[in-house]
């Protein structure tokens, strides 16, 4: 079982990153991901013996990048090369392999005040994928200590939440979960009581807000924060991420059909343009998607699937592994200690003591036959 099946890292082999092969590594080390490594070529009009040179050249430059890779035992795809824009051959290469994630470098901005610091590239796949995006900024080290996941408490925010949460514990992150709502501002101070009275109501709004928001999420074992801040939205966001010290950011998008018109108007587009930090977008897919067969038969399978999910929080699922492990062996003793743990997780006392008991019983009742065996042994007993 793969949480993270496949990523795929567009690289720009005149310009990348260490940082982005850095990310690659410690991410599909984390979740076993297969790693596809591609390089878009321009289409331009050259001569047959040109391209066949370029194409040698990167590909021999991707070879190196695998190299690196599979030292560190991540399993790489022969790297792809193709000709064409890049755009285009990046989203159709992600939808034929079916990929869970993009990763990709920013712009390597040399100059300062540089307008593009996302990178042309990078900002048009965050408007037209629909998968998930992760943008690493060049001259960063690759840390995921501390995320920020912003919210409006909209359908996008919320997968961007639960794709925060499934990060913060694989990684065993603090997650910080910003609410900005807009203040009410006014000159005159014979107003200024009432307008403090009404910001004070837009608070508590915005706190009740988040409280039935956060209902829709498991965030037990998770260590989070909740921030609220007033003022102008991205401009809190990005305070924000200065202040705390963020070092990625996940943030939710409308998908292909709401953020392409309206990119360079919305939240998200201004605060990823100032590449404040690495970024992960999500769109209409999650990063994280479970893939579980139950039809395996080997137990150490399905105990290690079941390990793996409670790990990354997914607690019914993991349930459900560790019975596959009983229904194969009834007195398969790690799983019901494993059942136990995750019900006390979960709240569910009864179920927990349940079958702590029914472990140590078996336990027990295999310690008396193994002593009476001694016994037998000794005393020479038929």
């Amino acid at each position: 079982m793969k949480l993270l099946e496949k990523i795929l890292v567009p690289i720009d082999v005149s310009s990348y990153s260490k940082a982005q092969i850095n990310a690659t590594i410690k991410m599909a080390s984390a979740y076993r991901s297969e790693v596809i490594l591609l390089s878009v070529i321009p289409d331009e009009e050259l001569k047959d013996n040109i391209k066949s040179l370029v194409k040698k050249t990167v590909a021999d430059s991707l070879n190196k990048i695998k190299k690196t890779l599979s030292v560190e035992k991540i399993t790489v795809k022969n790297p792809i090369i193709v000709f064409g824009k890049p755009i285009d051959c990046i989203i159709q290469i992600a939808n034929k392999e079916h990929v869970n994630l993009i990763l990709i470098g920013g712009a390597n901005v040399n100059k300062k005040g540089d307008k593009y610091k996302l990178g042309i590239i990078a900002e048009q796949l965050v408007r037209m994928s629909d998968v998930p995006m992760w943008v690493i900024k060049p001259d960063e080290k690759i840390s995921f200590s501390n995320i920020l996941c912003p919210v409006d408490f909209s359908e996008p925010s919320k997968r961007a939440l639960y794709n925060a949460i499934l990060l913060t514990r694989n990684f065993q992150s603090t997650l910080n979960i910003l609410s900005v709502y807009e203040p009410i501002t006014g000159l005159s101070k014979k107003i200024s009581s009432h307008i403090e009275e009404e910001n004070t109501k837009r608070l508590k709004a915005a706190k009740s807000k988040m409280t039935s928001f956060l209902k829709n999420f498991d965030l037990k074992g998770v260590n989070y924060n909740i921030v609220f801040k007033s003022g102008v939205v991205h401009e809190k966001i990005l305070s924000a991420i200065k202040k705390l010290g963020i070092n990625l950011l996940v943030m939710g998008t409308n998908g292909r059909s709401g953020l392409s018109r309206f990119f360079m108007g919305s939240v998200t587009g201004k605060v990823i343009r100032e590449m404040p930090c690495s970024f992960i977008t999500t769109q209409t897919h999650d990063i994280i998607q479970l893939k579980l067969s139950l039809d395996i038969k080997e137990i150490e399978t399905h105990f290690k699937n079941g390990n793996e999910l409670v790990k990354n929080g997914f607690y019914k699922e993991a349930i459900n592994q560790f019975m596959v492990c009983l229904q194969i062996n009834q007195m398969h003793i790690p799983s019901m200690y494993k059942l136990a743990e995750i019900n006390k997780i979960i709240g569910d006392e009864h179920k927990s003591a349940y079958y702590e008991n029914m472990a140590k019983d078996i336990l027990a009742r295999l310690w008396d036959i193994k002593i009476e065996a001694e016994i037998r042994k000794l005393y020479h007993v038929e």
